[in-house]
């Protein structure tokens, strides 16, 4: 099953994008998924995701634990994440294998 690529685009025939599923930018873009979702924000899947890593650390565990349930077929190898002071944001990286 394909999904819709995020950020939205649309494809040269006006179609919105989509990535293949089991393609690394599929799975790359699933993870992210799981890091920009707050937990309890869906209601049938309330553990989903993980807390917002503005005002603390990102946590490893429960990335690697919300992957492992939801993305079962990725295993998370390492998870690092920084603060950029001069944008504000968290930098976010990770190794996966299939």
């Amino acid at each position: 099953m394909d999904a819709l690529k995020f950020p939205f685009e649309f494809s040269r025939k006006r179609e919105f994008s989509k990535l293949r599923e089991g393609t690394d930018d599929y799975i790359r873009q699933m993870i992210s998924v799981c890091i920009l979702t707050e937990p309890f924000i869906l209601p049938l899947t309330p553990d989903f995701g993980v807390a917002d890593p503005t005002f603390t650390t990102l946590s490893p565990a429960t990335l690697m634990l919300n992957v492992s349930k939801y993305i079962p077929e990725v295993s998370l190898v390492s998870v690092d994440s920084n603060l950029n002071e001069e944008t504000g944001t968290v930098n976010v990286k990770f190794v996966y294998n299939r």
